[in-house]
């Protein structure tokens, strides 16, 4: 067994002891990323497009191109090196949610989402207290999804890192693809 699959059976081991934990878990496992996109979507609109709106427009671009270029690559990934979920491996997991899809694992793309939405406030230049805020609502999302029982802890890492390198890269990505292809769709319609 490797070492996330032992990580991850120590903490699957904790479900059914705590019951209002569980529940927390569940309900951040599965609920908790629409909460922490509206934040970001919130201090979004009402901060930077209250002050700068051309900020705000830079923000949409870098997640709308982040997010596609996340799912692309994750979905990518999961077709040329299969990492099925915890219950295919191993059928006696614990589990308080049970995902439409047990096919793919690695990357997680709750972790990678939420990574990118934190990402994109710190890009933009939110304060501390609130990205902190969101970076905690961000791990907890994370670490949930292996409670739950549908991540191995490498699937989170995998998630972290890809939103990571689409942040460095979210610039880049911005003016040399998304900007050409926006243009030239434009240019097309009218």
């Amino acid at each position: 067994m490797s070492i996330s699959q032992k990580l991850f059976f120590k903490i699957n081991a904790q479900l059914g002891k705590c019951l209002w934990f569980d529940r927390l878990m569940y309900l951040s496992a599965n609920l908790l990323i629409y909460v922490l996109a509206f934040f970001v979507i919130t201090w979004g609109v009402f901060v930077l497009g209250g002050v700068d709106p051309e900020k705000f427009e830079t923000m949409v671009k870098i997640l709308l191109t982040t997010f596609v270029f996340s799912f692309v690559i994750s979905y990518g990934v999961a077709l040329f090196w299969k990492h099925p979920r915890p219950i295919v491996e191993f059928p006696e997991t614990k589990m308080l949610l049970h995902p439409i899809e047990v096919w793919k694992s690695f990357p997680s793309d709750h972790t990678s989402m939420s990574f990118l939405l934190v990402g994109s406030v710190v890009l933009m230049g939110a304060g501390l207290g609130f990205s902190i805020f969101v970076l905690l609502l961000a791990t907890i999302i994370a670490f949930s999804r292996v409670y739950v029982g549908v991540h191995y802890p490498r699937d989170i890492l995998g998630g972290f890192l890809l939103a990571m390198i689409l942040l460095f890269s979210s610039q880049w990505l911005v003016m040399n693809v998304t900007q050409p292809l926006y243009a030239f769709l434009t240019h097309l319609i009218t």
